[in-house]
């Protein structure tokens, strides 16, 4: 059985207050979308990913702008993020700070999977959907944020983090990368290249106590039960890139790898090796 993919309710208030300051009416959005009132109550209470899709595709014909995702980005970071934020910028460095954003950002969408990778000289965080292609407003406000947060974090513009981004169309959010000096290409999916170098520089919030407590509480709340859904997420971890197995295991709450293997082989009777080498 396919884990159900979802983003956090906090996600699907940002966009509808968004959407109420561009003029459009938030209970009609709602009722398009098939998303009760009374599901928006609960901060941790995960809304099903077709219905934020539809909600977002609802936003486009009602009349909003292209650039809708790429002006949500103040209240997704400030709203959706809030918890997650104090945990990357209290970090010691930026790539213990991304590490700890491609391990929990499923927590609050689990539709777009988080990858760092390191070639030679640079470092790229793919924004991988899946399944299907998620609406371009969410990428647009989930690729500026990350581009606005991690230059932040170092205290440095984006034009000198950033080596490029890479969109895939019809993402509006070239105009605004242009502006701070990033080179911006074409791709499959939302890929920031950064200089590999940035990757140990000091963060300017680092505090190693806040950073520990925090990570102590993320870490706590991945239940057993979310652990054996999450590993539906690990088969797509194994074909879409060269993550050591330990590394899955790591990002799946495992503490030892061994037992990663035995969950992984009773959910779907092969080893993860195995899976890797033949997926279908």
């Amino acid at each position: 059985m396919s884990t159900p993919t979802f983003a956090s309710s906090a996600f699907t208030r940002t966009i509808l207050s968004h959407a109420e300051q561009s003029g459009l009416c938030p209970q009609n959005l709602l009722a398009l979308a098939g998303i009760s009132p009374a599901a928006l109550i609960d901060q941790d209470r995960q809304i099903p990913a077709h219905q934020v899709e539809q909600l977002w595709r609802e936003c486009e014909q009602a009349g909003a702008a292209p650039t809708f995702g790429c002006e949500l980005v103040n209240s997704l970071a400030t709203t959706c993020l809030q918890g997650l934020n104090i945990l990357l910028d209290s970090a010691p460095t930026l790539r213990a700070s991304l590490e700890c954003f491609v391990n929990f950002v499923p927590r609050v969408t689990n539709y777009v999977v988080a990858e760092l990778q390191e070639v030679g000289e640079v470092a790229h965080l793919h924004l991988r959907p899946v399944q299907g292609q998620p609406h371009h407003f969410g990428l647009d406000a989930g690729t500026i944020t990350l581009v606005r947060n991690i230059a932040r974090r170092l205290g440095k513009s984006p034009g000198e983090v950033f080596a490029s981004v890479s969109l895939c169309p019809p993402q509006a959010a070239g105009d605004w990368l242009r502006g701070v000096g990033i080179d911006v290409e074409e791709g499959a999916h939302p890929r920031l290249t950064l200089h590999r170098s940035s990757l140990d520089e000091v963060l300017l919030g680092a505090n190693p106590f806040l950073h520990q407590s925090m990570l102590r509480h993320w870490q706590t709340e991945v239940s057993p039960a979310n652990r054996s859904d999450s590993l539906e997420l690990a088969r797509h971890w194994l074909t879409a890139g060269d993550q050591p197995i330990e590394r899955i295991a790591e990002r799946l709450g495992y503490r030892q790898p061994s037992n990663f293997i035995r969950a992984f082989r009773k959910q779907f009777g092969i080893t993860p090796k195995q899976f890797r080498l033949n997926p279908l």
